[in-house]
């Protein structure tokens, strides 16, 4: 192992122990058979994928020691790091980045010299300044550790608050409620994922939601996390989001915060990288930062989209995606992200999966039977195709996914409501 002082320059040292690092690794050592390649991650487990764990492994529907698709979660046995030569550093966390002397020193003590250096750093849950959030009891969704924590407290009869109606508290709730327990999603804004999606289509969800159980506070804040003589969380307090002084409380036996995260940006300021407050770390097209071999992916990587300037984009496609192309650029080509951003989410028996730039200033056609629940909302934006949202309808997700990305011309937009309409000819 490097030391302060020691000869060693790690050929590629990869900084986060995520999927984005994860498929780096794995890219590097396709290209490059015998460099040196050092993971740093301050979890105790090895990488892993985040979907599942507000899904399929939150309800117990697969373990933890296995590959993702293969009934654990895995991105790798641990074999297979070995096999590869790629030497993990787990439960260690990079405080400080040197670009000059081109080191990382570790909580641990030790300095690592590089060569090449991959920041995927990822980000932490945001928590609520509120009264009562550091209660036994309340909890935020994040790492494998935090859903092995909760999955234990959401069985049958179990009274469950959700804060925050993005992704992951949808998801969390949609997998409580499978479990038999009893949810109270609390969201202050006025109906789901209104920056997203139509009215009508937050309707549709909404109305899912409750006919699965759940209680749905939209327009609502906690307000407070309130102790019970145990000392335990025994209730969430909330109020109108316009007015916090008319409180109520609704008892519980857990809450999950899942409002958001902060991207974990200290290391590469640390180092004077370019740092934008809300989209992480300045990368360009190639996910190289403005120090030479130096380069960044996944959720922390704020890159040039070919539509919307400077973002990023927290998810596993990006991860992944990101990840395969910064692996190969730190190996020495020269291939630029040009992405179309994806996501996706299961939610009861909603498949749903949201494809481009999806925007409440888009003319949002529908395409399908939502009273049937399969249906793809289109987005058109100034006459151009922007976005896809299909709810168990992905059969023309990749010739959707093209035509996002050539940025087709849509002349008449309500054509495209017509189920016979020949999505193809739009090429």
């Amino acid at each position: 192992m490097a030391t302060q002082g020691s000869e060693r320059v790690i050929d590629y040292l990869l900084i986060g122990g995520g999927l984005a690092a994860a498929t780096a690794a794995e890219t590097i050592r396709k290209q490059d058979a015998k460099g040196s390649i050092v993971l740093v991650t301050q979890e105790e487990h090895i990488p892993y994928h985040r979907p599942p764990l507000s899904k399929e492994y939150l309800r117990g529907e697969i373990g933890e020691k296995g590959i993702y698709g293969e009934g654990g979660v895995y991105v790798q046995m641990p074999t297979w790091y070995k096999e590869q030569n790629i030497e993990l550093i787990e439960k260690t966390e990079a405080t400080e980045l040197d670009t000059r002397a081109r080191t990382v020193k570790l909580s641990n003590g030790q300095t690592l010299q590089f060569r090449t250096l991959l920041l995927a750093t990822g980000g932490r849950p945001r928590q609520l300044d509120l009264p009562g959030a550091d209660l036994p009891g309340v909890y935020l969704l994040r790492t494998l550790d935090d859903s092995n924590t909760i999955r234990e407290q959401i069985g049958k009869g179990k009274q469950v608050v959700v804060i925050g109606s993005g992704f992951i508290g949808l998801e969390g709730a949609a997998s409580a409620l499978t479990k038999g327990a009893k949810v109270t999603v609390v969201e202050p804004q006025e109906r789901v994922w209104p920056d997203m999606v139509a009215p009508e289509v937050s309707q549709f969800f909404q109305q899912k939601f409750e006919h699965e159980g759940a209680t749905m506070r939209y327009g609502y804040s906690a307000v407070e996390f309130v102790a019970g003589s145990n000392g335990q969380l025994a209730s969430v307090k909330i109020a109108p989001a316009n007015d916090k002084n008319k409180t109520e409380e609704i008892p519980c036996d857990i809450a999950i915060v899942g409002i958001g995260i902060q991207l974990n940006t200290e290391l590469a300021a640390s180092g004077g990288l370019e740092i934008d407050k809300k989209h992480g770390i300045i990368v360009d097209k190639h996910l190289e930062t403005k120090a030479e071999d130096i380069f960044a992916a996944g959720d922390v990587a704020a890159y040039p989209d070919f539509v919307v300037g400077t973002m990023h984009f927290e998810h596993w496609d990006n991860a992944l995606s990101s990840g395969q192309i910064a692996g190969t650029n730190m190996v020495g080509a020269d291939t630029p992200y040009r992405h179309v951003p994806y996501f996706f989410s299961d939610q009861f028996d909603l498949s749903i999966n949201m494809l481009g730039y999806p925007s409440s200033k888009a003319e949002s056609i529908i395409r399908g039977d939502m009273s049937k629940g399969t249906f793809t909302a289109l987005y058109v934006e100034k006459g151009i195709l922007r976005a896809a949202l299909m709810v168990n309808d992905d059969e023309q997700m990749d010739l959707l996914r093209e035509l996002i990305a050539s940025e087709v011309k849509i002349q008449h937009p309500k054509q495209l409501s017509d189920s016979k309409f020949d999505l193809a000819s739009l090429k």
